[in-house]
């Protein structure tokens, strides 16, 4: 039986309150003030993966579906005796196929009363009573042979006090969770014959992986190891890892700081030690404490987006301890993470999953930050209406194949069409005190306005030539001013027809109205071959968005040129 939710108590100073995980994602990020308990957590997973969690004397709390596996071991087809009147499968056992339960055991693994069905649940045999107490001593045994979904894999653990040091060499290799082995790792792999440990695991993986974190912060061209001898201001007989960068030659580790090699020891464990152990990736459960000690901001970012590019590419677990509101800001929308926030109220700690925006307000506070510091996107978009967020959140979709999200990486936020005459992008002292400035918002914006241009020669609307003058000062920011007419000239009449189970169409023309208007001469393209007199935007939007492809879009006017420039700006605000 597969236990997916565990929490224990009893642990140092998780006292009282039930604690723990009623899930594993691929990234589980345990948050909280320093000396508030968050590695102490990482005791009951290191306990899990080596199955060691009833040896620990804590009292725990599963929830657990039973599967027809387990059960048919405890309620065997092929027997009908005891106190089980009937077949013990198909009168018993198969009733229980899926359900889930509910058990408390005490400091010693034995279960603490009867296990906790769902009320619907129909407990009772129809054979009486002495039956149903014969079903729940099969479950309970069912129970004593649980085990986690980490049960079995390796646990490696990076403490938050870690550091790489030369050292001697050594045939055995093994990476200590301070950082001890390191070196010798690294020399092992550069420098043996032996086939197991292929230099370009070092030499080619690590060093892309290293560059890939670091991006403009530091692109390094190579790394090596060194031995120190006497009188060479080192330990004799130790190696020393160097890493080269363009136009700097080889830089001894010593000489470097201490987020290189931060980035270096995660990275060895990741990519390394399943190599060393000849096991893969997917078989590891990997804890790292407090990574943002002597981290940039952005380069934590990077580091963080690529360990959950690994935790899901590479099916494992990856476990954060962190005080760091960044990781709350990079995780707190991903599908793929959780946060577990500790808070210990100087007697005891307690462990809650956040999921609601305000307990992550609450979390942010807690961790002497403001909200205007994170909880909110690193950009915003700035679109005229609802129904073009749902072109752009689309077209942004696949432009960064999925990498870049609404809500995280980005916000369309609206200005309404007019409105756009009483609003503004400025400096403060160029701003107009009786307009709203949009720039006050957020400084990273992105302005998509429909250019409305009856013809190629027609002309802007004035107002749009003065926020055109105006983001184009803003360093860093961007405006598209649509080339077509309006955004919804860009769809293809393939996906138009599609979407609305008409016959192929042709293409919306690039100065055609769209949108029939009073008083317009002629028909626009949604009376002429949509067959319509009026289409709600939005559901058009939503319903012409599924069907988009970047293949069909690309040859839409300036749509691939300018999607590029705002996939990069978005990019850019990552860091």
């Amino acid at each position: 039986m597969i236990v997916d939710s565990i929490h224990f108590r009893g642990h140092r100073c998780f006292k009282s309150d039930w604690s723990g995980f009623d899930t594993v994602k691929p990234i589980n990020v345990i948050i909280g003030r320093n000396n508030s308990g968050k590695s102490h957590l990482l005791d009951l997973v290191e306990a899990l993966c080596d199955d060691t969690v009833e040896k620990n004397s804590w009292q725990l709390r599963c929830r657990g579906v039973l599967d027809e596996e387990s059960l048919r071991v405890q309620f065997p087809e092929s027997r009908s005796l005891g106190e089980l009147q009937g077949n013990h499968w198909h009168d018993h056992g198969r009733h229980f196929v899926n359900v889930e339960m509910t058990w408390n055991t005490d400091t010693s693994g034995e279960l603490l009363g009867d296990p906790v069905f769902p009320e619907d649940f129909q407990m009772q045999s129809r054979f009486g009573v002495r039956s149903t107490q014969a079903r729940l001593s099969e479950i309970r045994a069912v129970v004593r042979n649980k085990t986690h979904r980490l049960t079995g894999k390796s646990f490696r653990r990076l403490f938050a006090d870690r550091d790489i040091e030369t050292e001697s060499s050594a045939v055995e290799l093994s990476l200590e969770p301070d950082g001890r082995g390191a070196s010798n790792i690294i020399r092992r792999f550069i420098n043996t014959s032996n086939e197991k440990y292929p230099r370009e695991v070092v030499q080619r993986d690590l060093l892309e992986a290293v560059s890939a974190i670091f991006g403009n912060d530091g692109q390094f061209t190579e790394i090596q190891v060194k031995e120190h001898d006497e009188g060479t201001g080192g330990k004799a007989n130790h190696w020393e890892i160097y890493l080269g960068e363009k136009k700097k030659g080889l830089i001894p580790l010593s000489r470097s700081g201490s987020g290189l090699k931060t980035v270096l020891l995660v990275l060895l464990n990741l990519l390394v030690v399943p190599r060393i152990e000849e096991k893969e990736r997917s078989q590891f459960v990997f804890a790292f404490e407090e990574l943002e000690n002597n981290l940039h901001p952005a380069l934590l970012r990077r580091l963080f987006r690529y360990l959950e590019e690994y935790a899901v590419n590479e099916k494992t677990e990856i476990f954060l301890t962190t005080h760091s509101s960044t990781a709350l800001d990079c995780f707190g929308t991903s599908e793929c993470a959780q946060i577990i926030h500790v808070a210990h109220n100087g007697e005891e700690a307690r462990a809650a999953v956040v999921s609601a925006h305000f307990d992550r307000l609450g979390v942010v506070a807690e961790l002497g930050a403001r909200p205007s510091d994170l909880l909110q996107a690193n950009g915003v978009i700035w679109v005229e209406g609802p129904s073009d967020r749902v072109y752009l959140d689309r077209w942004i979709e696949f432009c960064s194949d999925g990498e870049l999200r609404e809500g995280r990486d980005y916000q369309c936020a609206f200005y309404g069409g007019s409105i756009l005459a009483r609003t503004q992008f400025a400096a403060p002292e160029e701003a107009n005190p009786e307009w709203a400035n949009l720039l006050r918002v957020n400084p990273n914006v992105v302005v998509v306005c429909d250019g409305d241009r009856p013809s190629k020669n027609g002309s802007l609307k004035t107002r749009v030539r003065r926020i055109r003058a105006e983001v184009e000062k803003v360093k860093g920011a961007h405006i598209w001013i649509t080339r077509a007419r309006e955004i919804e000239n860009y769809i293809p009449g393939f996906v138009l027809g599609r979407s609305l189970g008409l016959t192929t169409i042709p293409d919306p023309g690039q100065y055609e109205h769209f949108f029939p208007r009073r008083r317009m001469r002629t028909k626009s393209y949604v009376e002429t071959y949509m067959r319509q007199k009026n289409v709600d935007k939005v559901d058009l939007a939503i319903r012409t968005a599924r069907h988009m492809t970047k293949k069909l879009m690309v040859m839409r006017f300036d749509w691939k040129e300018e999607m590029k420039r705002i996939v990069d700006r978005i990019r850019a605000w990552r860091g």
